[in-house]
C-alpha cells in the first residue's frame, strides 16, 4: 500500500514514498522554522516531469460581493484578502525551504531520492489549492486563482511555474491526487 496523506477532509494518494516530501511535518520545517513564523504548504509531490506543491483548506472566503450586505462587506473583504495572504506565504516559503533543502543550507536527510537530486531542467511545476468545503457545492471563483496569480507572479516567473490550480475535490479526484 502506498502513502496516503490526510488533510483537510481530504485523503491524497496513493504515492509511492519516493515521490513526496511531507514538508509541513519535517523535521527542517519543525525543528526551528515554524516556531519563527515560517508557514508552508502540505507535501510537494513529484509524479513524472511534474513537482507539485500543495496546499488544502476546508473553507475559502468569499471574494464576489454582490449578495453581502453593504454593514459586511468590509469585514468579509478583509477575512478573503486575509485568506490571500496566508496561502501566498505559503507557497513562497515553501517554494524557498524547497530550494534552500536544494542548496543544501538545510538538511536532506528524509527527503526522496526523486525530489533532491533531480534533473528538474524539464520539471514543470505547479500550485496546487484544494478547496474541501463541509458543507454545500463550491465551485471555485475565477478571481480567486486570479488574485493568488497575481500575488505570486515573482515567484511564478523566478521558479518558471507554469500553471496555479484550485480546485475541487472532485477536480483533484479526476486528477489522481486524491482517493
Amino acid at each position: 500500500m502506498g502513502l496516503i496523506i490526510e488533510e483537510s477532509g481530504l485523503r491524497f494518494g496513493e504515492y509511492d514514498e519516493d515521490q513526496v516530501f511531507q514538508i509541513e511535518t519535517s523535521e527542517q520545517y519543525t525543528k526551528s522554522l515554524r516556531q519563527n513564523g515560517i508557514k508552508t504548504c502540505e507535501f510537494i509531490l513529484r509524479k513524472g516531469e511534474n513537482l507539485y506543491f500543495f496546499e488544502a483548506k476546508q473553507s475559502c472566503p468569499r471574494q464576489i460581493m454582490k449578495d453581502i450586505p453593504d454593514n459586511e462587506k468590509e469585514e468579509k473583504k478583509k477575512r478573503y484578502d486575509e485568506f490571500i495572504q496566508k496561502i501566498v506565504l505559503k507557497m513562497r516559503h515553501s517554494l524557498s525551504l524547497y530550494g534552500n533543502i536544494l542548496l543544501k543550507q538545510y538538511s536532506q536527510d528524509k527527503v526522496p531520492e526523486k525530489l533532491v537530486n533531480p534533473d528538474l531542467s524539464n520539471t514543470q511545476i505547479s500550485l496546487v489549492l484544494v478547496i474541501n468545503p463541509q458543507e454545500g457545492d463550491w465551485e471555485p471563483e475565477p478571481e480567486l486563482r486570479d488574485d493568488l496569480q497575481l500575488h505570486l507572479k515573482d515567484e511564478m516567473k523566478i521558479w518558471k511555474i507554469q500553471s496555479l490550480f484550485v480546485i475541487t475535490p472532485q477536480q483533484a479526484r479526476e486528477k489522481h491526487f486524491i482517493i
